[in-house]
């Protein structure tokens, strides 16, 4: 890990990206011995004083926690329509038609439109009230959809329940960059992931121990309880993020940090040139969409996003029911991709923190990808082969969390930018991801997709070319930097 920068370098302007490239966020060039480098298993880096460590392990405490208790909360609602809808909502509110897919498709918009939208607006408020008064809301209207009559309620209130929880995965990106340096983040944002992969795992345990138990108490169908449920596992989860956690270093009011703990940190962030909160002036809009940063990282994120196209679209489930496996069996082996995705996540954050290798970490996933998508192309092979494949696949998500950390790292400039670049690079994903499914990964394909396993050999291939030109454009603005 490098150590700490005691002054930030000059930051280079330039017009013309072929010329001379914005240098700023790019780290100095520090001369003399390499520090002892940290070992895979300790929390902490070697350079790190006792107050730096007592620091972190007090943000780990008051962020970490409840980021991801929140998003294993809103995984868990959304899985709930779908479970709600094969448990009774079908008969009760007579749904017949395609609403079923009209009420996915009103979510998806709520999700993408406004997470540019309210990333950005986060940016202008005290993060610490934020965060949690729109988890609180979004319980609300997660609460709300138990006492719906008619489809139409449920469309106007699946709109807010996705606009609402879906800027929650760049908001809190961001929110991490804001705290922990470069060689923490990986870590960081390994944790918050895996709480969606344990939302995955969990959710349909809670949600069918939920109805067996609950159906018809207090006159109320068991669909509408899972609902219910959502909404009494969201609620204490924002009060406490509206008791613990800080806003950000440059204006903290945090009742659990001291005063020299705040300096630290704004001394920390300072060290890593990550820049605190600026006006968000047409200037800088306009600066922002003049420079690469924004348009490599969407680009490679437009990629990325789908490369997990094998162990998100039922492959493995849909094989195993085709090969007469019962549900039980099916149930119990499918848990193992999202086990596999978190095993690879903790991997691939403690090998991108220590050693600072998010490209190599990308690119080795993408070949680990390309090898399984050909084997399930080719998918006359063995049985075992043909598990490890679709096992493997489980990796494509492990290096969400780098990807993310590497996007605070390059924009570390500028906080607006970081705001805009990341919640760009999420919602381009998410857009694409709605729809190209339907065309790739064809449910009369199934379970041999053929068309989607070579989709996502594509996707693996143009990820691998992606990263080379965004390592490219990263090490010439390091070179560049003032030493």
């Amino acid at each position: 890990m490098s150590s700490p920068i005691e002054k930030s370098p000059q930051i280079l302007e330039a017009a013309d990206l072929n010329a001379s490239e914005s240098l700023k966020g790019a780290p100095a060039q520090i001369s003399g011995p390499e520090p002892p480098r940290q070992k895979w298993y300790e929390w902490f880096a070697p350079t790190d004083t006792p107050a730096e460590r007592r620091l972190i392990l007090k943000l780990d405490g008051l962020i970490i926690v409840f980021v991801f208790l929140a998003y294993w909360a809103k995984v868990l609602d959304s899985s709930a329509t779908s479970t709600a809808y094969v448990s009774g909502m079908k008969e009760d509110l007579k749904l017949y038609g395609n609403q079923l897919n009209y009420l996915n498709a009103v979510y998806y918009v709520g999700f993408i439109v406004m997470q540019i939208p309210l990333t950005l607006l986060m940016t202008r408020c005290p993060v610490n009230y934020f965060l949690p008064a729109a988890d609180l809301i979004w319980g609300v209207f997660t609460l709300a959809q138990y006492k719906v009559t008619k489809v139409t309620q449920l469309y106007a209130l699946r709109f807010f329940v996705g606009a609402l929880g879906g800027f929650f995965f760049p908001a809190v990106q961001w929110y991490l960059g804001c705290w922990y340096k470069r060689s923490e983040l990986s870590r960081r944002g390994a944790i918050f992931f895996i709480a969606s992969q344990v939302g995955s795992m969990s959710s349909g345990y809670i949600q069918a121990g939920a109805y067996d138990s609950l159906n018809g108490r207090f006159g109320l169908e068991g669909w509408r309880w899972l609902y219910i449920i959502c909404f009494a596992c969201t609620v204490p989860i924002a009060f406490l993020g509206l008791c613990l956690l800080p806003s950000t270093p440059d204006k903290c009011n945090s009742r659990f940090l001291t005063e020299d703990e705040i300096k630290l940190a704004q001394e920390r962030m300072a060290s890593e040139n990550r820049e605190s909160r600026q006006p968000f002036t047409k200037a800088k809009i306009i600066e922002i969409l003049k420079g690469w940063r924004l348009w490599v990282l969407v680009g490679f994120a437009f990629f990325f996003s789908q490369a997990d196209g094998v162990s998100s679209n039922s492959g493995l489930s849909l094989w195993l029911k085709a090969e007469g496996y019962s549900v039980g069996d099916i149930d119990t082996i499918t848990t193992v991709s999202p086990a596999v995705t978190i095993i690879a996540s903790v991997i691939c954050a403690v090998i991108s923190d220590i050693y600072d290798a998010k490209a190599s970490l990308i690119a080795i996933t993408a070949v680990l990808n390309i090898f399984a998508c050909i084997v399930l192309a080719i998918w006359n092979v063995p049985d075992g082969l043909k598990f490890f494949a679709f096992f493997l696949s489980g990796t494509a998500d492990g290096i969400a969390a780098v990807v993310y950390a590497w996007a605070n790292e390059i924009c570390a400039h500028s906080a607006e930018e970081r705001a805009l670049v990341i919640s760009a690079m999420n919602t381009i994903g998410n857009t694409f991801a709605t729809w190209v499914p339907i065309l790739v990964w064809k449910t009369e394909d199934a379970p041999r997709y053929l068309i989607g396993y070579n989709w996502n050999i594509a996707l693996d291939v143009c990820m691998l070319i992606m990263v080379f030109v965004l390592h490219h454009f990263w090490m010439r603005v390091q070179k560049l930097a003032p030493v």
